[in-house]
This record gives structure tokens, C-alpha cells and sequence, in this order.
């Protein structure tokens, strides 16, 4: 044997042992990887799954803290079965709320329907929903003798109940005095505008107060709401009046019958009876002497006196006659400087 066949003998020998090692080597390298790459996929997706956890009971907790509440919520029904809602929202909670529907549920006859909303309430926000910012939402067959109910949806799914203006203790009183209730705070006397003419000056706001001017031209304005326990319509006749009485000068004594005001504040003729639905509140002029015409009321120059005000209601109440007299309100007349 020559030396060369001993060496290629040898050196084929330890060639099948470094490639066993090198097999080896990048079989473990494999697995190393692999091992690697599953370890990370497993980091990455605890991770993802560990912020999804995070992110619900963010949103969970959130939810809990979300407090809005309606109060003082009133309902009255448009044509066309249109309900017109006004409440007060106020975020009491500690998160900002964001409210996306208004459903109303017409009890008497079991039907509903809802409008979209987009209002958004930052904490401690209060938010006024009421006369042009009021909500109407069509419930077709709606009437104003129905009863509702209604609730606000926000956007994490939490549910508001309209919490109706409490109104027992005055309804309960229109039973045993008449179902029109008058606002004392609204009260008003208005004065025309220069010349001979009928139209009211400062209308629809004019003065409010209980002290009234004497020598001149004057009419009053009060605010009725119809609280009937029955819900019917009462409709005011030209008979309606207002007398003022002066304990101390009798025969200064005056009345004041109702009339009908355009919007720019012009008393029209003839009159045409007022109508107000049930739950509606409206603003009633007194202006004329002469009921169903038009003749201006002054008090005498020389009065200057604390009077009883009394408010004397006809008309009828759905289709039977109606009539109220509200005696509570007093009147101090004051010379003019």
C-alpha cells in the first residue's frame, strides 16, 4: 500500500465525522430558530391578547362610570304624530358620554319609533333640549291625550330614562280649582307703541313684574299651561277676561277681555277662539274691553293702590262648557313720575 492510498483512507474517514458535526451543527441551528421564531410569535401574541383584555375593561369600566341623566322631561304632540321632547341632560359622570338616539314609546296605542342623535357631553356638561333645541321624534298615531315613555341611547350602549317633570301636586290641585294652572313668575303688562294704534310694544317679552303704571294704555300677558287630569283640549271663548279690582276705589274697577296677537305683535279682530292641548303651555293677551273687538283699557290716573287681579275662564273643555277663576294674583298700581 502506498502512502498516498493511506492518506485518501484516513482523510475519508474523518470526512463522514465533520459532516456528521456539521449536520449537526445546523440541524441545532434550525431548531434554534425555529424555537426562536415560535417563542416571539408567543410573546407577540400574549401581548395582543393582553392589551385586547386591557382595552375591554377599559371599556367595561367606562361604561360603569358613564352617568347621564334627563330630567325635567316634558312631551307634546305636533301634527302629523310628530312628539316633541324637551328635557335636561347632565353628565354626572366621571367620562365623556356621547348620545346617538332618542326612542319614544306611545303606551297608548303600543307603538314607537326613534330619531339619530350626535350630542356629546363632557363630565359636568349640562345641556338645555328644550323650545327650538327640543327633539321631535314621528310616532304615527300619536296623540296629545297619549301617555309616553322615552329613553336616550349612548354610544357604549348604556340606556336613559326621561324622567318626566313632576306635575302630581298640580294636577292634583287643578282638580279641586280648574285645570288651567297659571305661571306667577312669568307674569307681564305690555304697553303699545306710539300713536293710535293696536299694536303691542316689546311683545312677546313686554314687563314683567307686579307693579303696573296707571294713566295709560295697558295690556296683560299670562302664561297657561293645561294640566287637566282627563287630557282634553280647552278651548278660550271671547268671554275670558281679566278683572282688576281696587278694594279702596270701586268704582275703578276694569276688565281686560282676551284677544288674539299677531306675531309682530298687533291685536287682531275679530277674535278667534285659543286653543291650548293638553300639557301645552301658552301666553295669553288681555287687552280689549269690548270682548270679541278692540278697545284699549287704561287704569285712572288718580289710582294708586294695591289691587286683586282675578282671571275669569270660559270656553268649553273637549265638548262640554268650561269655566276657572284664578284669584292669586295682586297687582300694587303706581303713579308715574
Amino acid at each position: 500500500m502506498t502512502r498516498t492510498s493511506w492518506l485518501k483512507k484516513i482523510w475519508k474517514g474523518r470526512s463522514k465525522g465533520v459532516s456528521t458535526v456539521i449536520g449537526t451543527v445546523f440541524l441545532m441551528l434550525i431548531i434554534f430558530m425555529v424555537s426562536t421564531n415560535v417563542l416571539l410569535w408567543t410573546f407577540s401574541q400574549n401581548a395582543i391578547y393582553t392589551q385586547a383584555v386591557k382595552d375591554e375593561n377599559q371599556k367595561f369600566a367606562d361604561k360603569l362610570n358613564e352617568n347621564v341623566i334627563a330630567s325635567n322631561g316634558n312631551y307634546s304632540v305636533l301634527s302629523g304624530g310628530r312628539v316633541k321632547v324637551e328635557t335636561r341632560l347632565t353628565n354626572a359622570g366621571s367620562v365623556a358620554a356621547q348620545i346617538i338616539n332618542l326612542w319614544v314609546f306611545d303606551t297608548s296605542i303600543q307603538t314607537y319609533n326613534y330619531t339619530s342623535l350626535n350630542l356629546n357631553l363632557n363630565p359636568g356638561n349640562v345641556t338645555d333640549l328644550t323650545g327650538s333645541n327640543a327633539i321631535v321624534v314621528t310616532v304615527y298615531g300619536a296623540d296629545s291625550t297619549h301617555d309616553f315613555i322615552s329613553w336616550f341611547v349612548t354610544a357604549r350602549g348604556n340606556t336613559i330614562p326621561l324622567e318626566q317633570e313632576q306635575r302630581v301636586i298640580i294636577a292634583e290641585l287643578a282638580q279641586g280649582i280648574g285645570s288651567l294652572s297659571l305661571d306667577f313668575y312669568t307674569f307681564r303688562y305690555f304697553t303699545y307703541e306710539t300713536g293710535p294704534t293696536n299694536k303691542l310694544k316689546n311683545y312677546t317679552e313686554g314687563n314683567v313684574g307686579f307693579n303696573v303704571p296707571s294713566g295709560t294704555d295697558i295690556a296683560f300677558g299670562i302664561v297657561l299651561t293645561n294640566l287637566d287630569p282627563s287630557k282634553q283640549t280647552i278651548t278660550l271663548d271671547l268671554n275670558s277676561q281679566v278683572w282688576v279690582y281696587f278694594p279702596k276705589a270701586p268704582g275703578q274697577n276694569r276688565l281686560w277681555h282676551v284677544v288674539n296677537v299677531a306675531p309682530d305683535g298687533t291685536v287682531t279682530i275679530p277674535y278667534s277662539s285659543i286653543t291650548i292641548t293638553y300639557g301645552e303651555t301658552k301666553l295669553i293677551v288681555f287687552a280689549t274691553e269690548t270682548p270679541g273687538g278692540f278697545k284699549r283699557v287704561s287704569i285712572g290716573t288718580n289710582v294708586e293702590d294695591l289691587c286683586a287681579l282675578n282671571l275669569l275662564l270660559h270656553g268649553t273643555i273637549g265638548t262640554q262648557d268650561y269655566g276657572q277663576n284664578i284669584p292669586f294674583v295682586s297687582l300694587y298700581i303706581y303713579k308715574p313720575s
